[in-house]
């Protein structure tokens, strides 16, 4: 395919007409690439990275705080801090529709969510990108999702913007500008 567009970009021809002639649409091809499936996380809602729509599993190779996707504590209605990379390796239960509201333990979390690989690390929590954004955006997310706002740790309160920025760096292996 490289070198029928090199050999008609070389010939001045029509390369709008030849990708039209294609059996696939390349535009299509690539967004589905970047943006994914459409599946999200059952828990924080972050968007499977799998790219395209054939694949058996959905993963994420970072998970947010819970409560950006709107997970909430039962008891006292507010939004989660957890993550769920930590959840799966602990001895905590969650509670969904899909479990009729009856508690799970995150552990045997592939029996209700089977085609959702959440990759466990006791060893993180967020990243700090994540912790910041929650942080600073509280009380906009518990606004949205109409719940009252997470308790947030301390520890997260003392992110800056430019640590969460090099969090952003050092996850995907980029550079976001100095």
């Amino acid at each position: 395919m490289e070198q029928s567009f090199t050999a008609e970009f070389q010939r001045g021809g029509d390369v709008r007409a030849r990708l039209t002639s294609l059996p696939f649409q390349p535009q299509k091809e690539l967004f589905n690439r970047v943006f994914g499936c459409g599946s999200q996380c059952p828990f924080c809602k972050t968007p499977c990275e799998a790219g395209g729509k054939n694949h058996t599993e959905h993963f994420a190779s970072i998970h947010r705080p819970e409560g950006t996707g709107s997970y909430r504590y039962t008891v006292s209605g507010k939004l989660s801090v957890h993550v769920c990379s930590t959840c799966v390796v602990s001895e905590g239960t969650f509670c969904s529709s899909e479990t009729e509201g009856k508690y799970h333990p995150y552990e045997d979390y592939r029996s209700i969510y089977p085609d959702w690989l959440i990759q466990p690390d006791s060893s993180i929590q967020a990243s700090d990108y994540w912790k910041y954004v929650f942080n600073r955006f509280n009380e906009q997310f518990a606004k949205e999702y109409d719940a009252k706002p997470a308790d947030i740790p301390s520890l997260w309160t003392d992110i800056t913007q430019d640590q969460a920025m090099k969090s952003l760096e050092k996850s995907f292996q980029m550079k976001t500008g100095d």
